[in-house]
């Protein structure tokens, strides 16, 4: 019986793997770009299904008042070096929202779709800025050379984020936002999944599109 607790842990452990590892991914296109939203449905990913859902080809979250803090939208497969990219608006400048990458899933009370980690962060004066969410909080808040610009009457808004060993760039607009080298040996990611936040309280809509991603050389989880 003593033996009981360390087969479960292996267990659930194992599972867990399993289910990130039993997403499939599109093949990569000529340069290597992999789509990681099919513009159709929310296959892949893993959120609360009061706040997700696909129009018009994008990925819209939006609800009236969201409980039990901010919620994600969970792509269920574990990347480590990469390039990202995707379209991001918020309809009407209104709301708070990023994307989180090298993260950790976790779950808060009910909340069963909560990520901890880096977050390239998007909201009226944090366009472009580096947060770590459930962590150390903000990282660079200082833009690298100057403000990007966001574009009006809610056009789409390109971000570009690499991640290759220790160092970390965003760029957004075409402006390079933040560079940063997490050395940190306790606390930086080397590893994590993806997912698109969705903040508290709600009462706001964010858009995603055009979702694919690069792997480099060195992913360690090719």
């Amino acid at each position: 019986m003593k033996f009981i607790p360390t087969i479960l842990t292996f267990a659930l452990i194992a599972n867990l793997f399993s289910a990130e590892n039993a997403v499939s991914l599109q093949k990569p296109d000529a340069e290597g770009w992999i789509n990681l939203f099919n513009g159709k449905d929310l296959t892949g990913w893993n959120g609360d299904p009061k706040v997700w859902r696909v129009k018009d080809g994008y990925i819209s979250g939006e609800i009236d008042k969201l409980e039990g803090g901010n919620t994600f939208l969970i792509f269920e497969k574990p990347f480590s070096n990469y390039i990202l990219e995707l379209d991001v608006l918020l309809v009407g400048r209104k709301g708070n929202s990023g994307i989180q990458y090298r993260s950790k899933h976790s779950e808060r009370g009910s909340n069963k779709w909560v990520v901890k980690g880096y977050q390239a962060d998007f909201a009226n004066g944090c366009w472009g800025k580096l947060y770590e969410e459930g962590g150390r909080g903000v990282l660079v808040w200082k833009y690298k050379d100057k403000a990007p610009e966001i574009k009006a009457n809610d056009g789409w808004n390109h971000y570009r984020i690499t991640a290759s060993g220790s160092k970390l760039k965003q760029e957004l607009n075409g402006a390079v936002t933040i560079e940063f080298d997490d050395k940190d040996p306790t606390k930086a990611a080397k590893h994590g999944v993806l997912a698109l936040q969705y903040h508290s309280p709600g009462g706001f809509e964010v858009r995603f599109r055009d979702i694919k991603i690069k792997l480099l050389e060195n992913d360690s989880l090719k």
